[in-house]
């Protein structure tokens, strides 16, 4: 090979280059494809689209010299991006006005800014002072709100909900509360009122710049209508929504959040006892580990009170941590026989569990 290294440096900057504009190409044209889904009221996402993508990654990247894993990778980097971009594009909405009930905390921001971010005229409640949008009187922005969205402490939403509901609204009610329990008598007495309320979890943070491809839940509190009434609201949006009645939502967070926080929050208490520095076992720690680290590292940035509330107030929490319990004793006890074939089973019985079904 003549050339130096700083030639082959650049003509590698070349090829960068090159790319980064065929990216270029490709989003404008993946914008295009986003207008006319828009003009067709068309959903922006198309699972069986992005499987074909995927696939085409995969059938040339022997050929291109990179892992399937990479190509897998680099497709779904790409398929997000474009779908992103689609989904920013203002779809024909009538505007509403919007009401958040607690606008001033991360998660009302949040709702704020998605609201306004599709057009809608958004005001909150709250006693924070500040903010970007108008803040008014419970009473005032309730009777004029088409939707009312609660974002409060999980502790405080029945009591929340009830002022609401003793304001006779005539918009959508819905809270965003991570459990249900302490809030499922209310909504339902709301929904028999022949008030429209259903129930919602957006299974992601305040950090999300978008909802596409995230899971957010919606729960039926025995209004039909109000749940028709919310859907629209997420349209364009490629958010992953599931349905569900209220009463079922808790029995599945408790494995989802309960079970998974307290994992975290036993991880790192588990490290702080073992007497090295995070610093120290960065230097040596494996892919699983280092994976592992990361999330708790979230998890113990994450708010104090929020944890305690998703800890406390869900009743399967406790027969759910059991379970973690009695998990890990199976794994101290297998570890510590003679015979590897406990050890064995627990690993297969987990490939098991883990097998996508057909």
């Amino acid at each position: 090979m003549t050339d130096s290294v700083e030639g082959i440096r650049w003509k590698i900057e070349e090829i960068d280059n090159e790319i980064l504009d065929l990216i270029k190409k490709r989003m404008s044209i993946a914008v295009a494809m986003g207008h006319h889904k828009v003009d067709k009221a068309m959903p922006v996402r198309d699972l069986r689209v992005e499987e074909q993508v995927r696939d085409r990654y995969l059938a040339r990247a022997k050929e291109v010299g990179i892992s399937d894993a990479a190509a897998i990778e680099l497709s779904a980097l790409l398929v997000r991006e474009s779908v992103e971009a689609q989904a920013k594009l203002p779809r024909p909405m009538k505007p509403r006005k919007v009401l958040v009930v607690g606008g001033g905390g991360a998660m009302g921001q949040w709702l704020c800014r998605f609201f306004a971010s599709r057009g809608h005229e958004v005001k909150v409640f709250d006693d924070l002072p500040g903010g970007e949008f108008p803040n008014v009187k419970l009473a005032k922005g309730v009777k004029e709100a088409d939707v009312i969205a609660v974002s409060s402490h999980i502790s405080a939403t029945a009591e929340m909900l009830r002022d609401i509901f003793k304001l006779r609204p005539k918009g959508l009610v819905f809270d965003i509360a991570s459990v249900k329990s302490p809030i499922v008598d209310v909504l339902k007495e709301g929904a028999d009122q022949g008030l429209l309320v259903c129930s919602i979890h957006p299974m992601f943070g305040p950090s999300a710049s978008f909802i596409f491809a995230r899971n957010l839940i919606v729960c039926n509190c025995g209004s039909d209508i109000a749940v028709n009434k919310f859907m629209p609201l997420l349209n364009g949006t490629g958010a992953n929504v599931i349905e569900m009645p209220v009463e079922d939502h808790d029995k599945i967070i408790s494995v989802v959040l309960g079970m998974s926080h307290a994992l975290n929050l036993a991880f790192f208490g588990a490290l702080r006892e073992s007497g090295f520095s995070h610093e120290e076992l960065r230097k040596v720690s494996s892919t699983t580990f280092e994976r592992q680290m990361n999330t708790s590292g979230s998890v113990a940035r994450e708010s104090p009170n929020l944890y305690y509330e998703i800890q406390h107030l869900n009743p399967h929490n406790r027969e759910m941590l059991e379970k973690l319990i009695e998990a890990l004793r199976e794994v101290q006890q297998a570890g510590s026989d003679d015979d590897r074939a406990h050890m064995i089973r627990l690993m297969q019985e987990g490939r098991k569990y883990f097998e996508v079904k057909q």
